[in-house]
């Protein structure tokens, strides 16, 4: 054992490579792991196992060995027998390797490549497309209309809001405006009832025609407050309130037509005949109740003036000529027809 131990550590790689079973390269990998301590430390080399390592062994303790004498030899002859490469094992000589079967090899494996290419690209890029970028593409366009859409409708949205916020503005100031008329309204017709009561005490005690005047201007002057009033309610839509001052103005003012000089009295009729009408077409049809109502206040703002009187003048006409008789036809008189039509004067 010692002998092979000394032996890989002193031989050269062409001895050791004479060993059966070990290669030029395996022979240089254990000239450069040397020196060895022991024969279990050759396990160190890659390729030698501690199986390989007894065989190795035993091949060069076998080797040492003289050959047995023949009959033809003498024995005190040494026969020294020289290995030749030549005569080598062949599983002692490094592996053949056959070139053209690894070109071969390499041709086909670049074969199988640029046919998995050429496959890739013939189909496994569509698909891939098909089935995963296209959708992208799909999704990320269908997004961007999207945030369009989105974009246009919060625009129209603000545009509407600021309208609506204008609107309301312009609203609050009309009701602001509303409230202030009306209130004014409320308060002259407390005053008017007021100055009316304090009237009629006096009336009551000391009749004349100046204070019986004054009440009936004060009475027609509430007319106009309770209609300026119903006005601003059929104005903001409240027609039960409307027709609450209708009312009340119409019962006032029925009241007043036995006080009334007689060229009032036509204008007098006029309004009461334009509430009576208000008061039939509310609430159906507050349109035409509205132009009753502003006829009838402008009646009583103008001071109930004197309404023309209708004149009818009948108008005759010439008779029309008669066509001389002929001698086929006997003679027949035409009576001519007078025809009246009416027209309309205003007296001033």
């Amino acid at each position: 054992m010692t002998d092979f131990l000394e032996f890989l550590n002193t031989a050269e790689p062409q001895a050791i490579d004479e060993l059966p079973g070990v290669t030029a390269a395996l022979a240089e990998k254990i000239v450069a792991a040397r020196p060895f301590a022991s024969i279990e430390d050759c396990g160190r080399v890659s390729g030698l196992t501690e199986k390989k390592v007894a065989k190795l062994q035993a091949d060069y303790e076998k080797s040492l060995q003289p050959e047995p004498i023949t009959e033809d030899q003498p024995s005190e002859t040494p026969v020294v027998i020289e290995k030749n490469d030549q005569e080598k094992p062949e599983a002692n000589k490094p592996p053949h390797k056959n070139v053209a079967g690894r070109v071969i090899a390499w041709i086909v494996v670049l074969l199988l490549l640029a046919g998995a290419v050429y496959a890739v690209i013939r189909w496994g890029i569509p698909f891939i497309y098909d089935k995963y970028v296209k959708p992208v593409q799909t999704n990320a366009a269908e997004l961007t209309d999207l945030a369009s859409q989105q974009s246009s409708d919060i625009a129209g949205l603000n545009d509407r809001i600021a309208t609506l916020e204008a609107r309301i503005t312009a609203l609050e100031g009309r009701a602001d405006g509303f409230d202030k008329s009306l209130a004014a309204h409320d308060e002259s017709l407390a005053q008017l009832e007021n100055m009316q009561k304090l009237l009629d005490q006096q009336m009551a005690t000391q009749k004349s025609d100046l204070l019986d005047d004054l009440d009936v201007r004060i009475a027609l002057t509430r007319g106009i407050e309770l209609l300026s009033r119903s006005r601003l309610y059929l104005s903001e839509s409240n027609y039960g309130l409307a027709k609450d001052d209708l009312q009340s103005c119409r019962d006032l003012l029925y009241t007043l037509q036995d006080r009334l000089p007689a060229d009032q009295l036509g204008a007098m009729k006029i309004v009461l005949n334009r509430l009576d009408m208000a008061l039939t077409n509310l609430p159906a049809y507050p349109v035409v109740a509205v132009y009753d109502v502003d006829t009838a206040w402008q009646y009583l703002v103008d001071g109930l003036p004197n309404v023309p009187t209708q004149v009818v003048t009948p108008l005759v006409l010439p008779p029309t000529p008669t066509p001389e008789p002929t001698q086929t036809e006997p003679a027949q008189t035409i009576e001519a027809t007078a025809t009246a039509t009416v027209e309309v004067t205003a007296a001033p």
